[in-house]
């Protein structure tokens, strides 16, 4: 399941990634896209904004790691905001789950590390 959670961020990073260059007009030169054209820190999917904000909470963040708190959200939506986090802090590192569990509060935090698969 672990390995499912890490492939589908990854997957859809790509996809956007795909999209963002398809709408780009083509030149003889390669251009990159300006750090404005990037894609948002919330994906663009059936949620808005404004629901993220409600289920969705940052508890702690380092530079190789992000804690999220959420609720009536599933966690494929929150990998989501993990990998593009990792994507945006360290280039050419993934989302990788390492744990899940439920406070008193019945809310759920998820953790999340940024790490390189290439070498995992």
């Amino acid at each position: 399941m672990k390995k499912f959670l890490l492939i589908l961020p990854v997957i859809m990073l790509c996809l956007s990634c795909r999209a963002n260059r398809s709408m780009q007009p083509r030149n003889d030169v390669m251009a990159y896209p300006a750090a404005t054209d990037m894609a948002p820190a919330v994906p663009a999917g059936d949620l808005e904004l404004s629901e993220y904000r409600q289920h969705v909470v940052v508890k702690a963040s380092g530079a190789d790691f992000i804690v999220y708190e959420y609720s009536d959200i599933r966690i494929d939506k929150v990998a989501t905001l993990a990998s593009h986090f990792c994507y945006e802090t360290n280039p050419g590192k993934s989302a990788y789950l390492r744990d899940i569990y439920m406070n008193k509060n019945r809310k759920r935090r998820a953790t999340f590390d940024c790490v390189d698969l290439a070498t995992k």
